[in-house]
Parts: C-alpha cells; sequence; structure tokens
C-alpha cells in the first residue's frame, strides 16, 4: 500500500507532467522546461521569489534557512541542506546549477549572482574530523563547520568539489574535476587535484 503522502506527491506530479505535455503541444515550447517552471512556481511561494525553476527530484533541507534571489535555476536531481544552527544558504539572482549538484549549506554557503554550476558539483562548509578525538571513530568525532563564499559571474566545472572554507571571487573560473581548498583570487581560472591558478579571466574586473 502505498503511503497518503506519497500518493498526494505521485498525483501532484502526474498532473504537473499532464499539463507541462499539453502546454508543450500548445506553445510548441520543451516539456521538460515547462515543468520546471510551473514547479517552480510553488517553490518561489515557498522561498519569497520570483521566476524560479525547479526540475525533478530536487531535494530542499533547512528551508528556513534559505534564501533564493530571482531567476535561479535548479536542473534535476539537485540536492541542497542548509539545516542546523550555522547552516545558512543564499543565492544571488540568475544563478543555475545543472544536474546533480549538491550544496551542502550546514555551516554556510552564500553564491552571488550569475554563477554557473555545472553537473556533478559538490560544495561542502562541513566536515567530519579525525584527528580531533584519537580514540573515536571518524563518525563519533565532532563535525567542524566552516563558512563558504563564492563571488558574482563565477563558473564551476563538472564534478569539482569545493571545500569547507574556501573563498572564491568575483569572476573565477573552476575546472572540471578540481578539487579546491583554498582562496580562489578574482577572475582567477584554477585546476588540478588540489587546484592551482593556472590563468585569469583577462579584462574581468574585480
Amino acid at each position: 500500500m502505498v503511503p497518503e503522502k506519497s500518493r498526494g506527491q505521485l498525483v501532484s506530479q502526474m498532473l504537473l507532467e499532464v499539463v507541462s505535455a499539453v502546454l508543450a503541444i500548445t506553445t510548441r515550447r520543451e516539456r521538460s522546461g515547462i515543468e520546471a517552471r510551473l514547479r517552480g512556481l510553488w517553490y518561489s511561494l515557498r522561498f519569497r521569489t520570483r521566476r524560479l525553476r525547479v526540475g525533478r527530484n530536487v531535494q530542499f533541507v533547512g528551508t528556513r534557512n534559505i534564501r533564493i534571489a530571482d531567476g535561479v535555476a535548479f536542473h534535476g536531481n539537485a540536492y541542497v541542506n542548509a539545516v542546523g544552527e550555522p547552516g545558512s544558504l543564499t543565492i544571488g539572482k540568475s544563478s543555475h546549477f545543472d544536474q546533480f549538484c549538491v550544496l551542502y549549506a550546514q555551516g554556510g554557503l552564500s553564491i552571488g549572482e550569475k554563477c554557473a554550476v555545472a553537473s556533478g558539483v559538490t560544495i561542502y562548509s562541513q566536515t567530519n574530523q579525525y584527528r580531533a578525538e584519537p580514540s573515536l571513530s571518524v563518525v563519533d568525532q565532532p563535525v567542524a563547520y566552516s563558512r563558504v563564499s563564492i563571488g558574482n559571474d563565477v563558473w564551476i566545472g563538472a564534478n569539482a568539489v569545493i571545500l569547507p572554507g574556501v573563498t572564491i571571487g568575483n569572476h573565477a573560473i573552476v575546472a572540471a574535476g578540481a578539487v579546491v581548498r583554498s582562496d580562489v583570487p578574482a577572475g582567477g581560472i584554477v585546476a588540478g587535484v588540489p587546484a592551482k591558478q593556472i590563468g585569469s579571466r583577462e579584462g574581468r574586473p574585480a
């Protein structure tokens, strides 16, 4: 037997799919985009914003600690967690998050305007420790929190990992697969494991 809540979610999804299909036919637009905009209407009310787009299987945890500006897009299967006392997430206007992004904002995370976060990116603002209490297993040791700040017009490539405490300046680029454990200057281009600066975006102001 399907639980009542799950049944309601299934019905809502089915209705959303039907309405999206009808609108796609009548407007000659792509159905998944219409569906994301319709789902975004509900989340726009929840987050008190406008023009939010939300794909399928996007999960928000700790919504009271989340602030999202206008025009933000989350594509399918993204996971966002800002639960807890130090948890907070702010996202600036027109930033986009591709499939399977994971934002761990339990230690605080701010992302600026017009950022492009590619598929599979993971951002951590907290981490398990292994040396705080050497006699304890990793899962029993205290969690360390450290805020992450990402500026405006930042591009983070596919499957990159941003570690706790990092600040990424305006207009910076993080290459695909990079592991960022130290600050990135404004306009800097970083790549590798660990990430190191390999260039800069010439002509972009700080």
